[in-house]
C-alpha cells in the first residue's frame, strides 16, 4: 500500500557495490543505485549483457535514446531495459527526478524478459507500491549500518521480486486489453491526447466521450479497465501534475495556477491538491 505521505531523501547521491559468489548466488542483487537529478545520465558503455537497469522517473520529462530509437519520459514512468547497448537520458524539462538500480542475479534476466516491453516503459500508478517499493530498496541499498551480507541479499533479493511480479501484472494486462480490444485502445489514446490539449478549458466526461466517438458508460468503464483510474480522476491528477510544474518554476499566486490548469474554483484546486500530493500547494512550493 502507497504511503500516505513520501519523504524522499535529502540529497541526491549514486552508489556502486562490490559483488561477491555469495552475492551472484541470489536472484537478485543490487550493482548499482541512485536517486538523482541529472542533466544527463548515460549507462551502458561497458556493454554489460547480464546488468539490466530499473529506472522510475518521479518527476520531469526527459528523453529516453537506445540504439537510433528515441522517446519521451513522463513523470511515474518505469524504463526497464538491459544494459548491453549505450543509453542515454537526456533532461528536458528544468528539473528530473529519478530512482535507477543496475542489477544482476540468477533470475535477472528470465524476469527482465517477462516483463520487457517494445519501448521499454511501463506507465505506473502513482497510487500503486511500485514507488514504495523503489523506495525502500534505494533504502535498503545504501544502509551502510546493515553488516549482515546474507540478510541484505535475501530482502534486496524479495524486494526486487515484489518490483517485477508489480510489473508484470501491468504489463500482463495491458496486453490482454491490446489483444481484446485494439480498437478501443485506440479511443483511450485518443481520449488522453484530447486531455492533454484542452486541460485548461471545461473538460467535462461528456465532453471527452464525445471527442472519441463512445457513449459515456461504455467509454468510463473501458478508460478505467485500462489506466487503473477514472476519466475526472485522470484529469485532476494531470492537472494537479501541471501546478506542480508551476509552482516550482513560476511565482504565479495560487489562484493563478489554479486557473492556469483548469480548476473553476480555487477551493477545488486546494481540495484537489491536497487530496492527490498529500500536502498544500505552499508547502509543495516550500519544498520544491
Amino acid at each position: 500500500m502507497p504511503s500516505l505521505k513520501r519523504s524522499f531523501p535529502q540529497e541526491f547521491e549514486t552508489q556502486s557495490f562490490h559483488t561477491s559468489s555469495l552475492a551472484e548466488s541470489f536472484p537478485f542483487l543490487v550493482l548499482e543505485c541512485g536517486y538523482c537529478s541529472e542533466r544527463k545520465f548515460e549507462l551502458g558503455m561497458a556493454n554489460n549483457y547480464n546488468d539490466y537497469l530499473l529506472l522510475y522517473s518521479l518527476e520531469g520529462t526527459a528523453r529516453y535514446s537506445k540504439t537510433s530509437a528515441t522517446q519521451y519520459i513522463q513523470p511515474h514512468s518505469v524504463i526497464t531495459t538491459a544494459c548491453n547497448t549505450p543509453l542515454t537520458f537526456t533532461r528536458v524539462s528544468k528539473d528530473w527526478k529519478f530512482y535507477y538500480f543496475i542489477i544482476r542475479g540468477t533470475h535477472a534476466k528470465m524476469f527482465y524478459n517477462l516483463i520487457r516491453t517494445k519501448n521499454n516503459v511501463i506507465l505506473i500508478n502513482p497510487f500503486s507500491g511500485v514507488l514504495d517499493a523503489f523506495m525502500e530498496l534505494y533504502q535498503l541499498a545504501c544502509d551502510s549500518s546493515v553488516t549482515n551480507n546474507t540478510w541484505k541479499y535475501l530482502h534486496t533479493s524479495m524486494l526486487l521480486h515484489n518490483i517485477f511480479t508489480s510489473l508484470y501484472d501491468l504489463t500482463y494486462n495491458i496486453n490482454i486489453i491490446k489483444d481484446l480490444t485494439p480498437a478501443q485502445e485506440t479511443s483511450v489514446n485518443t481520449a488522453i491526447k484530447f486531455i492533454s490539449i484542452n486541460y485548461k478549458e471545461d473538460l467535462s466526461v461528456d465532453r471527452i466521450c464525445a471527442e472519441v466517438g463512445f457513449s459515456k458508460y461504455y467509454f468510463c468503464k473501458l478508460f478505467k479497465q485500462q489506466l487503473g483510474v477514472s476519466v475526472h480522476q485522470y484529469v485532476n491528477e494531470f492537472r494537479i501534475n501541471k501546478a506542480k510544474e508551476l509552482l516550482a518554476y513560476s511565482k504565479l499566486s495560487v489562484t493563478s495556477i489554479a486557473e492556469q490548469v483548469g480548476f473553476k474554483t480555487t477551493l477545488t484546486f486546494l481540495r484537489a491538491f491536497e487530496r492527490i500530493v498529500h500536502m498544500t500547494p505552499s508547502e509543495y512550493r516550500d519544498y520544491y
